[in-house]
């Protein structure tokens, strides 16, 4: 399935079909951040998730978030980021796209991520969002 664009009327079925990709792994992630213009800038992360359309069988789920122009990608030996234990959340409006991958339990606005706090320590903002779905690789 190629890259499918998503737009703020398909996020909540998007995440949805993912189980709010709670439990689900990071499993890579890759910068490319030329020094030109913001909006070359390109985040793209392989998370696994079940998928709920395919009779909960595990997908590897590709996003990249492009136009970015802030992230933060937290690894510590003593708190794993890889494991999204809250799932994730996400918030695309005009020119503005939020992928928070550390959400937490509690409720959840675009407009915490990046204030500092005991959440979203690992997260992207970038101007627009796109996805594909693969059979694997696993990881």
């Amino acid at each position: 399935m190629p890259f499918v664009r998503l737009a703020a009327d398909g996020l909540s079925k998007f995440v949805a079909r993912f189980g709010k990709f709670e439990d689900a792994v990071v499993t890579g992630i890759q910068l490319h951040l030329p020094r030109r213009l913001t909006v070359d800038r390109l985040a793209t992360l392989d998370i696994q998730a079940v998928d709920a359309s395919s009779s909960n069988e595990w997908r590897l789920v590709r996003l990249a978030v492009g136009g970015v122009y802030e992230y933060q990608f937290a690894c510590s030996k003593q708190q794993s980021y890889s494991v999204l234990s809250d799932g994730l959340k996400l918030d695309c409006a005009s020119e503005r796209c939020v992928l928070d991958l550390d959400p937490g339990p509690d409720e959840w606005s675009p407009e915490q991520v990046g204030e500092g706090g005991e959440y979203s320590k690992q997260y992207v903002i970038g101007t627009w969002l796109q996805y594909e779905v693969l059979d694997g690789p696993f990881v």
